[in-house]
């Protein structure tokens, strides 16, 4: 660690988790809020593996590109990386970032394109995750954990959220229903696709009846909540409709409380659009809309060769993609692992009325070891920010199928699968980076891959 109290750098550039990127006496240092070819005094923190983690505490030289950024919370909350910076340099920064990860962990080169999607950059999150902390006194306090601590910076209104969520986090902060909040370490809001409906989860350790009674009272007094679920005794207490629906393109899905769906309200369309467009470019097979008996429990998996198309959407959460899939492939195999889930996955394919997807309630991995179909047609993977790895990658790559769409919110993640993938048969072919998250450091992204031979 560095002896003097304070020091100055040139930041040279912003690298993947939001922190700009200088050096001083031969050490890397790195520090937030700083830009891109701006001298900044830093106070440094901590030293790890020789990279010094700093404060900063003065812009000495700023940024053309720097904003004044309208939210006041943005400094100390941890939620947002980038408010400071103009919009497009957001996007040329983040491109580059992208770039970066894959070359520097995956040793990959970008040869196609990368097609990047954008939307307007405010009140785009559809679902967001408060933490609840406690005064001395007893109050409750909601808000966001300050960046790289668990130190609680107080909320009341977040310029990310959709309007009807920040509606109701303002209904949440009010005394009359904070103080009923013991128990309660952290709030789940998700709004519908039209933000007028709210579904709330309590999360945490919370006593059957105090939860019923918050619940039954939040619904009677506030319109616009139609779900409010709690933790109880290791279970999900769920009262008013079980289930909030979410319409994207011609499909309505229902989410049940805790399950997986993606945040960004405004591209989420145009995320799924693409990876139906992807697989309509995959070989095709001879028929359509074939009908598979509901799946069991069975560890041994055949599909007939000579039957229609196959797609996998592996990770499958609630269906997003399998509904879609369904349309352009004779069968699709849904796989989940996840019981709230697949219960969804389950729910929304009996609605859709699609009779070709057969629902696998499995572990990827499971999956795929016991799998016996050679190149099916097409493969979704949308695995958690951990990525797929290299045990399931193996088991993928043996099965060999056709085109692989990977659709990651990780990049580091991305381009260990991708760097794997690239060595045993496949050819990445297309890129694209969605904007899913503007003002923070996350990366949504697709990447379409052709087997080779």
């Amino acid at each position: 660690m560095p002896t003097t109290t304070t020091f100055e750098i040139v930041a040279q550039k912003l690298v993947f988790g939001g922190a700009a990127l200088g050096y001083h006496e031969g050490r890397t240092v790195l520090v937030h809020n700083a830009l891109p070819g701006e001298r900044v005094e830093v106070e440094p923190l901590r030293e790890s593996r020789g990279v010094v983690h700093g404060r900063l505490r003065r812009v000495l030289n700023p940024s053309p590109s720097r904003v004044e950024p309208p939210c006041p919370y943005f400094g100390g909350c941890g939620g947002c990386s980038y408010q400071h910076l103009t919009g497009d340099d957001q996007i040329t920064w983040k491109v580059a970032i992208f770039r970066e990860v894959l070359r520097r962990i995956g040793k990959l080169t970008l040869e196609p394109d990368l097609n990047v999607h954008s939307a307007f950059p405010w009140y785009y999150r559809n679902q967001a995750r408060l933490r609840v902390g406690f005064a001395r006194d007893g109050a409750a306090r909601i808000g966001f954990f300050a960046l790289e601590s668990h130190r609680l910076v107080n909320v009341e209104a977040c310029r990310i959220l959709s309007p009807s969520l920040n509606a109701t986090l303002a209904e949440l902060s009010q005394t009359r229903w904070s103080e009923m909040f013991e128990g309660t370490s952290a709030i789940e809001m998700m709004t519908d696709d039209s933000d007028r409906r709210v579904m709330v989860k309590f999360c945490g350790s919370i006593w059957r009846a105090q939860g019923e009674r918050l619940a039954q009272a939040m619904l009677a007094a506030l319109p616009r909540l139609q779900t409010v679920a709690f933790d109880s005794g290791g279970k999900t207490c769920v009262l008013g409709e079980p289930r909030l629906k979410y319409r994207v393109g011609d499909f309505t899905y229902q989410i049940s409380p805790g399950s997986f769906f993606q945040v960004s309200r405004f591209l989420l369309p145009e995320l799924v659009r693409t990876v139906a467009q992807l697989a309509g470019q995959a070989p095709a097979g001879r028929d359509s809309g074939g009908t598979l008996e509901e799946a069991g429990d069975e560890s041994n998996i055949h599909c007939r060769r000579d039957g229609p198309s196959l797609a996998l959407d592996l990770y499958a959460g609630a269906g997003l993609f399998s509904l879609p899939l369904a349309c352009r492939f004779g069968q699709v195999m849904a796989v989940e692992s996840d019981s709230g889930s697949a219960a969804d996955l389950a729910l929304n394919v009996r609605d859709s009325g699609m009779k070709n997807v057969r629902l696998v309630k499995q572990s990827v991995f499971e999956f795929l070891r016991h799998f016996a179909v050679y190149a099916p047609e097409f493969t979704v993977l949308d695995p958690p920010r951990a990525g797929v790895g290299y045990p399931t990658l193996k088991l993928l790559a043996r099965i060999k199928p056709k085109s692989i769409c990977y659709v990651s919110c990780h990049p580091p993640t991305l381009a260990r699968d991708l760097s794997f993938l690239t060595q045993h048969g496949y050819t990445i072919t297309s890129m694209d980076l969605f904007d899913f998250f503007p003002q923070t450091r996350h990366l949504e992204s697709v990447s379409c891959l052709e087997a080779r031979g």
